[in-house]
C-alpha cells in the first residue's frame, strides 16, 4: 500500500493542468474543491468523496478460461482473497441515492501482487476532461452562503457531458440491495493478448447474479437510510452471499476509449472473468484507507485518458491531508 501512495504523491508536482477562465484545474485544484464542498471539521479523518461506505471481506474465482486470452498470472489462481468497499458518491448519507461505488483489492497470498479495482454504477461518468472534472464540482461550491442553482442549472445543460450523464442516470432507479448493483470500470484498461505482446483496450463491468433490481415507490418510504447495509447483514446472517459475474467488454474498432463519457453501443465481445463472492462484514479500517484505481497487476495496463492519473494524484492528497 505504501508504495502507492508514495508512488502518486511524486508524480502529484509532474501532474498536467488546465487553465479555464484563469482557473488551474490539476490535482491538488481538485482536491481543494472536494474539501471545500464536503469536509466534515468535526471529522477530519473522513473521506470527502464517497465518504458513508462499509467494508467487507470475499473471494475471487478467476475463469481459468480467460487464460487462454489475456496473460495475467494474478487470473491463474483457483481462489483469492479479497477487501471490499461498498459506498455512495459524494457525501451522500442516505441509501436512498443513486451512485453507487465498489472498491475491491484482490490480493495474491503468496507475493505482494494486487489488484485495486474502484468502480461505479455507471458506464460511464460526468466529465472527459480536467476542466470539466473541476468545474461540476466547483459550480456547486457556496458564495457567500448560497449555493448559484441558475449556474448549475444552466452549466449542465449547456456542457455535453454534464447534460448526457444525466440522461444516462435519469434511466436508472436506486438499486434495492448491493446484490443488485451493477458496477462498471468506466475507464478503458489494456490487457496483454496471451501468446502476445498485444495489449487489447477493454472495460470491465460486474453483473450480479440476482440481476439489477431497483426499489418501488413503497419500498422507498419504508426503507431506512442505511438499508444497504442492513440488508447485506441480513444475507450474511442467512449465508447467502453476494455474487458478481465479471466480465472484460473489448472495444470495437472505432470506440472512443480515451474518454470515459463515451458510452458503447452495438455488440462486443464479452469474455467471463470470473466470479466475485462478498460473504462477510469487515472490520471498518476500510473507510479510513485508500484505493488507488493504478494499483494494476502484471498484465494490465492503466487507461490514456486524461482523468485517470489526476484521479489517482487526488486520492494520494486527500489521503494524506486526512492524516
Amino acid at each position: 500500500m505504501k508504495k502507492y501512495i508514495s508512488s502518486c504523491l511524486a508524480i502529484c508536482c509532474l501532474s498536467s493542468a488546465i487553465y479555464a477562465n484563469d482557473v488551474k484545474y490539476d490535482a491538488q485544484k481538485i482536491a481543494d474543491i472536494f474539501y471545500q464542498l464536503n469536509a466534515d471539521p468535526k471529522n477530519p479523518k473522513v473521506k470527502v468523496n464517497h465518504a458513508k461506505g462499509f467494508c467487507a471481506m470475499g473471494t475471487f474465482e478467476p475463469a481459468q478460461s480467460i487464460n487462454k486470452e489475456i496473460d495475467v498470472p494474478l487470473l491463474t489462481y483457483k481462489s483469492l482473497p479479497i477487501q471490499v468497499r461498498y459506498s455512495l458518491g459524494g457525501a451522500f448519507k442516505d441509501d436512498k441515492s443513486k451512485t453507487r461505488g465498489m472498491a475491491i483489492r484482490i490480493t495474491d497470498p503468496q507475493d505482494s501482487a494486487s489488484w485495486t479495482m474502484v468502480m461505479l454504477n455507471t458506464e460511464i461518468n460526468f466529465a472527459k476532461n480536467l476542466k470539466e472534472f473541476g468545474q461540476f464540482f466547483e459550480m456547486r461550491l457556496p458564495v457567500n452562503g448560497k449555493v448559484d442553482q441558475e449556474k448549475i442549472s444552466k452549466m449542465m445543460q449547456e456542457v455535453d457531458s454534464y447534460r448526457n450523464f444525466a440522461a444516462y442516470t435519469d434511466k436508472i432507479g436506486i438499486s434495492k440491495s448491493v446484490a443488485n448493483t451493477p458496477f462498471f470500470s468506466i475507464h478503458t484498461f489494456y490487457f496483454k493478448q496471451t501468446g502476445s505482446e498485444n495489449y487489447l483496450p477493454a472495460r470491465w463491468k460486474l453483473v450480479p447474479s440476482e440481476g439489477v433490481a431497483y426499489l418501488n415507490e413503497a419500498q422507498m418510504k419504508s426503507a431506512s437510510s442505511d438499508f444497504l447495509k442492513e440488508d447485506f447483514k441480513d444475507r450474511v446472517k442467512t449465508n447467502k452471499p453476494v455474487e458478481y459475474k465479471m466480465y472484460l467488454v473489448y472495444a470495437n474498432k472505432n470506440d472512443i476509449i480515451n474518454e470515459t463519457t463515451a458510452l458503447w453501443s452495438g455488440k462486443h465481445k464479452e469474455s467471463l472473468v470470473g466470479t466475485f463472492k462478498v460473504n462477510a462484514l469487515s472490520d471498518e479500517d476500510c473507510n479510513f484507507d485508500v484505493y488507488f484505481p493504478s494499483d494494476v497487476p502484471q498484465g494490465v495496463n492503466p487507461p490514456q485518458d486524461p482523468l485517470f492519473d489526476v484521479r489517482n494524484e487526488a486520492y494520494a492528497i486527500t489521503f494524506g491531508m486526512r492524516q
